[in-house]
């Protein structure tokens, strides 16, 4: 089968599709990435077929931008709507070229409506792909909206609402596109279809009140390669001394509160070795007991590691979650509480940070917590569960079933 898989946003949306790819490859089928351009290279890097969509996700991080008002906020703002741009004609053409001849289009967000439009044009097998469980549910909140305090009861309708509002955000401009096309106006197109969530279900098991369309297949994560090695200074860095503390944000845009939070972690910490990851910070090396350094794959890192501070992205909390290595969360926006409260209710992370309110006290309390033996204890068996689960082989199942039920009519 031909396989198209659509995302636009950051390298955390466009790792996952390019692990689920190779997976599709070698089990036979023919796949095509269309993402942000950055996912170009990784895509590239595995000789895998890509085309980018319009656009610059670091447009969208720049001081002011939809990403930094989020971020600043910490939750969805009506700006961050408001000023979010994107050229939907663009997309669906690009989506359309791509996916010509394709007998299955999985879309992620944000990109998803405009590829399950396209699914539908051309007769493919739609599905939905989410980094988090985004359909209504009873058991949680949506995971998007961030460090909801609602009653449960009212769970489901809030999943309900979401899923409302998202296509009538973006519906009036993907049928004006589509006009322009000469393609008729459609409804919600990501209604009813195979959804795939790409999270493991040892971190959020798959709610019973779901439909059965509806499955959880465990994280599609992306490997280092077995040539990487890591340079002479991180590795003399870590033969030095005691396992160190890393300290990370992934690709959070900057903060006006970033220096504040950034110097608070470094004076609570003192005393403990640390790896502070660059991107998101411009601190410079001060320290023997601290090593500022560039992208190193997390599943190679993490294992050498005492705790992993960080921003509780999806990708991140997996990689921390497969390591064995206990996290202090620092979440700052959207689904990054979500998955902050899903670590601690496991066992294996302290109670989440605030980086608006950066307080060294709360640091060393949160280092304590994860440096007993019950919370160690606990981070190594849930990462021996997590050893089990094939996200991309249950995903590629899925996908590889559709062929057995026809094409849509």
């Amino acid at each position: 089968m031909k396989v198209t898989l659509v995302s636009y946003g950051s390298l955390g949306d466009g790792i996952p599709l390019v692990a689920l790819a190779l997976g599709l490859r070698e089990a036979g089928h023919r796949p095509v990435i269309v993402a942000e351009q950055a996912t170009g290279t990784i895509a590239a890097e595995h000789g895998l077929e890509f085309r980018a969509l319009a656009g610059d996700i670091t447009e969208l991080m720049r001081p002011g931008a939809p990403m930094v008002q989020m971020v600043e906020a910490g939750h969805l703002t009506v700006g961050s709507f408001r000023d979010y741009r994107r050229d939907d004609r663009a997309w669906l053409e690009t989506i359309a070229d791509a996916a010509a001849g394709s007998d299955v289009v999985v879309g992620m967000p944000t990109a998803g409506y405009h590829a399950l439009a396209v699914a539908a044009d051309i007769g493919a097998r739609p599905v939905i792909a989410e980094l988090q469980p985004l359909a209504p549910t009873g058991d949680f909140a949506p995971s998007g909206l961030g460090d909801v305090r609602a009653p449960g009861f009212l769970n489901r309708t809030l999943g309900h609402i979401v899923d409302f509002a998202g296509w009538a955000t973006i519906a009036r401009a993907v049928n004006r596109a589509r006009g322009e096309l000469g393609r008729p106006r459609i409804g919600n197109p990501t209604r009813d279809v195979r959804r795939l969530g790409a999270w493991s279900p040892t971190l959020v098991p798959r709610p019973d009140d779901w439909p059965s369309r509806a499955s959880v297949t465990g994280a599609w994560r992306l490997p280092a390669p077995t040539s990487w090695r890591p340079d002479g200074a991180l590795q003399e860095f870590l033969n030095a001394g005691e396992p160190p503390v890393y300290i990370g944000f992934g690709s959070m845009p900057t903060f006006s509160g970033t220096k504040a939070l950034t110097d608070a972690l470094l004076t609570g910490l003192a005393g403990h070795r640390i790896i502070l990851a660059r991107g998101g910070t411009d601190h410079e090396q001060t320290s023997e007991n601290v090593l500022v350094t560039g992208h190193v794959p997390h599943d190679w890192l993490f294992p050498h590691c005492a705790a992993i501070v960080h921003h509780c992205g999806a990708g991140t909390s997996h990689a921390a979650l497969a390591s064995g290595t206990p996290s202090i969360p620092v979440p700052f926006t959207l689904d990054q509480p979500f998955w902050a409260h899903r670590l601690t209710n496991l066992g294996i992370a302290s109670p989440p940070l605030d980086p608006r309110r950066p307080d060294p006290d709360a640091v060393r309390t949160a280092l304590a917590h994860v440096q007993t033996n019950r919370v160690r204890e606990q981070a190594t068996v849930v990462a021996e569960h997590v050893a089990a689960e094939h996200g991309v082989r249950s995903a590629v199942d899925a996908i590889d079933r559709l062929r057995d039920l026809g094409m849509p009519s």
